[in-house]
């Protein structure tokens, strides 16, 4: 005897396969869209890309005033030591760059701790002794500002590294011109 249906297939057998199938084609579109995510956007360009940012603040950042001064700077770093003078007009376009360093050294302290481009460590403040970071030691002297300036520097212990770290860029301008 034959069988009638032979193509019948019990109801059984098709929840399963149905469930296998979507199964799959979850994993896949997971895939996909992880795939997709890890690809980097294309840039906007044109109108469009003007009006995705949206501005934080209306701030701009600005250059600081041209500062004036004269300093002289004594510097004795190892076994070379250098004198050298630097004159700041005001004129950020004749000063030489060192002025504008110094400039923007300047105005990250004011809106820091308080503390002042030229200003010796504050008594009390506590310093890592057991460390000395290098050789190097600065007498700074003149004008700077309207302020006179007389203080020394070196790298002594922590407290004086970050001295010497704030007036960096006038110490290594000094230690950069060539000996004559």
């Amino acid at each position: 005897m034959s069988k009638q249906n032979p193509r019948r297939r019990s109801p059984r057998a098709i929840g399963p396969a149905v469930l296998g199938a979507v199964c799959a084609g979850g994993a896949i579109a997971w895939v996909l869209g992880a795939v997709l995510s890890l690809l980097p956007a294309p840039p906007e360009t044109g109108a469009s890309a003007a009006g995705v940012l949206d501005p934080v603040s209306e701030a701009t950042e600005e250059e600081p005033e041209a500062p004036t001064g004269r300093l002289q700077v004594q510097l004795s770093v190892e076994e070379r030591a250098y004198i050298q003078s630097v004159t700041c007009t005001g004129d950020a376009s004749e000063d030489p760059g060192v002025c504008a360093d110094l400039a923007l050294v300047q105005a990250e302290t004011a809106d820091g701790e308080g503390i002042g481009l030229f200003d010796e460590v504050p008594e009390g403040a506590v310093c890592e002794e057991d460390h000395e970071y290098g050789a190097g030691r600065a007498r700074i002297t003149g004008e700077w500002d309207g302020q006179e300036v007389d203080t020394e520097v070196s790298r002594t212990d922590s407290c004086e590294e970050v001295r010497w770290q704030r007036l960096r860029p006038l110490t290594d301008a000094v230690a950069a011109e060539p000996v004559p």
